[in-house]
């Protein structure tokens, strides 16, 4: 992996500096210290004296805004190759059209999907994230291998949580009479797939791993509601075994809240907790449609929810409810979703996760503030990947995992209080600088790790044998969209919970 060696010195001098740590200082005149892969010293200028024999190398922040890498804490590599191809479609029916896009993939072709969503990330602030990863037909250790190797390349850190489910797509949802069997024969798996494979290929890739200081690998089985009772006690003893997390979707839509009551009138944060699925390694990506009592089920089990708006909104499953969950105690990380259902910029995420709760609560005194929600996406986001007290925030100790913004542009012309502008104005375009465990991986705003092009240009390539492979299964899978469509219909006309859709 190109990248600086981890003997530099680095001095960043003179920008402004947002740390995020417990007392949200902010220091308008500053400087950063990096060696090896530690913050050294982060505050005032001329406060701190280096009494070390290493060279420095100083970069000039005098134009520049510090703040600590942002963390993705729900993405799926696979849908970079999968850009612009789904519009106006329930989450249902993005489903089916997402496993007919997919495609069979060889390992090649999930390298480029991952180190293209990887650049996308860097470039716009992004030093970690959580790949709850897919590969088609099934999961192998040379395509895992090959995704891992992708962030390693980049100089990124990344935890993979490989998707895995054992139940046809049709057992999953509320299909009663919205589906005619044709259409369900359709559907059913031509072959079964295989658990104790899934458990070996996870095995022999986090072994791999295991040493690797970017990239490490954990648990991703999916929804519960597509997994069988077997294939979650066995996750979960895994999990044990091995004392690694896991990660899920979870109450993603509404549909998901009535395959819950069907599994268990408790609940599936009750259920997985049976399972040893919900603890403070899980983390649980969406969480749109749960109940008051859900809520405080994650809150005892010390999990971490994942809020992904963006693609809530794209897809219409409904709008999370941030205040309650932050009120109970509940740590809530932020997330993109899949590139084929949002782009990868985390500032726009962190924008709409804002914007949301001051829309579903009147009273001001509620909101939280520019601050506490840049954490969302730095110290928490970190908590969940295993790293708290290690990364999220800018100051001595903790690793140099640093973004440099750009303070020359429009956006930051006249400067005011610069957290509320980092929040309400930066969408990633900003993004001059990036460090991860002290090493550049951007300059100028630029990846310097990787030849961009001829990743773009492959992934094209790639991009369009996958449409060729693929048009009759997107054929077929559009034949189930007015089904589909009618069984979200009948769902979201029940009376089955809380309401997480804003009427007017």
């Amino acid at each position: 992996m190109k990248g600086n060696s981890v003997s530099d010195l680095y001095r960043i001098d003179g920008p402004t500096i947002i740390t995020l740590d417990e007392k949200q200082s902010v220091v308008s005149d500053g400087e950063i210290w990096i060696e090896n892969d530690k913050i050294l010293f982060c505050g005032p200028r001329k406060v701190f004296e280096y009494k070390g024999s290493k060279s420095v190398k100083r970069i000039d922040g005098k134009d520049r805004i510090a703040i600590p890498g942002l963390v993705n804490g729900h993405v799926h590599s696979y849908g970079a190759l999968l850009k612009g191809s789904v519009d106006a479609l329930p989450l249902d029916a993005f489903m089916i059209n997402a496993i007919a896009s997919a495609g069979n993939r060889n390992p090649r072709d999930a390298y480029i999907s991952a180190i293209l969503g990887a650049i996308e990330m860097v470039s716009t602030g992004t030093t970690a994230c959580l790949d709850h990863c897919s590969h088609r037909p099934f999961h192998t250790a040379e395509a895992l291998d090959a995704i891992a190797q992708a962030y390693a390349d980049v100089g990124m850190r990344a935890s993979l949580a490989p998707m895995f489910s054992d139940l046809p797509f049709v057992e999953t949802v509320p299909f009663e009479e919205d589906m005619p069997g044709e259409g369900l024969t359709a559907w059913l798996p031509k072959t079964k797939p295989n658990t104790e494979a899934y458990f070996e290929t996870v095995e022999e890739v986090l072994d791999k791993w295991a040493t690797h200081p970017l990239v490490n690998i954990m648990l991703g089985v999916d929804s519960p509601q597509r997994c069988s009772d077997k294939l979650l006690k066995k996750a979960g003893t895994f999990c044990s075994k091995h004392g690694i997390g896991n990660h899920t979707h979870l109450l993603e839509a509404k549909t998901q809240l009535v395959m819950s009551k069907i599994r268990d009138q408790r609940g599936f944060v009750r259920y997985l907790q049976d399972c040893g699925l919900a603890g403070p390694l899980s983390s649980f990506a969406h969480f749109v449609w749960c109940s008051k009592e859900e809520i405080e089920a994650v809150s005892e089990a010390g999990a971490t929810v994942v809020h992904n708006p963006s693609s809530n909104l794209i897809l219409g499953s409904g709008i999370q409810p941030l205040l309650s969950l932050v009120d109970a105690g509940v740590p809530v990380a932020l997330g993109t979703d899949g590139f084929n259902a949002a782009n990868g910029s985390m500032f726009e995420k962190i924008r709409l996760a804002t914007l949301l709760h001051r829309v579903t609560e009147s009273d001001s005194d509620f909101w939280i503030e520019a601050g506490p929600m840049l954490r969302l996406a730095t110290v928490n986001g970190a908590r969940m990947l295993g790293a708290e007290n290690k990364r999220g925030a800018l100051k001595a100790g903790q690793q140099a995992d640093i973004v440099l913004l750009d303070s020359r542009s429009i956006t930051y012309t006249p400067l005011g209080d610069p957290e509320t502008q980092v929040l309400h104005y930066e969408s990633g375009n900003g993004v001059s600088e990036v460090f991860v465990s002290g090493k550049q991986i951007v300059k100028n705003g630029e990846v310097s790790s990787v030849n961009k092009q001829s990743i773009f240009d492959e992934a094209i390539e790639i991009s369009e044998r996958l449409k060729r492979d693929a048009k009759i299964a997107i054929d077929e899978a559009k034949k189930m969209h007015p089904n589909i469509k009618n069984m979200v219909r009948r769902v979201h006309a029940a009376e089955c919970g809380p309401c997480r859709i804003v009427a007017i």
